[in-house]
């Protein structure tokens, strides 16, 4: 059953237009600017009573490290790559998911502020990603964590896949929170989701994912990770709720890693909207929990 909060702020997106922004690619570049104010980038004072906070670059494109302000205790490092459908800069609310793992493992936590769309496209964003991951990557692999929300779950996985062209080994754990796992959305059941989706729009989307893989094929598995050869990456933890229209992608997604002996850790939560995770809603706590249980656990392992 949907909690009362969470259907109270899923009303909440829909009274304040938030799917409008996705609605039509016209709306969608006319809104831009709103959606990418360089004040954005930077972590909010707030943060700063709760971490510690070190920014450097990758790239020339900024790079923000949050620990706890006593010193780390553990010898994770999480890298979270923001969602926003490759237009969106990165928002409060992933500021705080980041700040949440600090204080709830003890960890560090990186977050790049990587280059968007309409500017830049994929073939500056995924170096840049991947040259972020190789600045934290001064330890173990089982001491590394790739997390991705939207956006990001897509990013998360290019690394992957990129570590294991490499040869390189995987990272402990890949979290993919509401991935968006093929910028075409040709699954004609997201079509129908789309107008029970309170956050994102298809048309928008889509215009977005063009942008994005200009001057490139769209199932690119870097691109669209949903088109992977799945075999050597993971294991995974992945989110998605039932009204995310991005729903159908992450359910074939799963099934063809499972097919490809990856250990997956798959939550679809029934009633949740895109990215629900990062809400202060039961639903969301319930899975920051679950997430902090599979976070903590010694590398290697198995989830069950």
């Amino acid at each position: 059953m949907v909690s009362t909060k969470a259907q109270l702020y899923m009303a909440y997106l829909r009274v304040t237009g938030q799917k409008r922004f996705y609605d039509d690619a016209r709306t969608l570049h006319h809104r831009l600017h709103r959606h990418q104010r360089p004040s954005m980038a930077r972590p909010p004072r707030s943060l700063r009573r709760r971490c510690s906070i070190e920014q450097w670059d990758a790239r020339g494109f900024p790079c923000w490290t949050l620990r706890p302000r006593g010193g780390t205790t553990s010898d994770r490092h999480v890298l979270h790559l923001h969602g926003g459908g490759y237009v969106e800069q990165i928002e409060a609310h992933h500021w705080r998911f980041a700040a949440d793992l600090v204080e709830r493992l003890g960890c560090a936590v990186t977050l790049p502020i990587y280059p968007l769309v309409p500017r830049h496209d994929h073939t500056e964003t995924l170096p840049m990603v991947y040259t972020a991951y190789e600045q934290i990557a001064d330890r173990p692999a089982e001491n590394l964590v790739i997390s991705g929300d939207s956006a990001g779950g897509a990013l998360a996985l290019a690394i992957a896949q990129q570590l294991r062209a490499a040869g390189r080994a995987q990272p402990a754990r890949l979290l993919l929170i509401s991935p968006w796992l093929d910028v075409t959305l040709e699954d004609p059941i997201s079509v129908v989701l789309d107008e029970h989706d309170p956050m994102l729009g298809i048309t928008g989307l889509r215009e977005a994912g063009r942008m994005y893989a200009e001057g490139a094929d769209p199932h690119d598995p870097r691109i669209s990770p949903l088109h992977a050869d799945l075999t050597g990456l993971g294991p995974f933890s992945l989110f998605i709720g039932t009204r995310d229209l991005l729903l159908p992608d992450a359910r074939r997604f799963t099934t063809r890693a499972r097919e490809a002996d990856i250990n997956v850790d798959y939550g679809e939560y029934p009633g949740m909207f895109h990215n629900w995770v990062m809400q202060n809603i039961p639903e969301g706590r319930e899975a920051m929990n679950h997430i902090e249980r599979i976070l903590r656990r010694p590398p290697g392992k198995p989830d069950h």
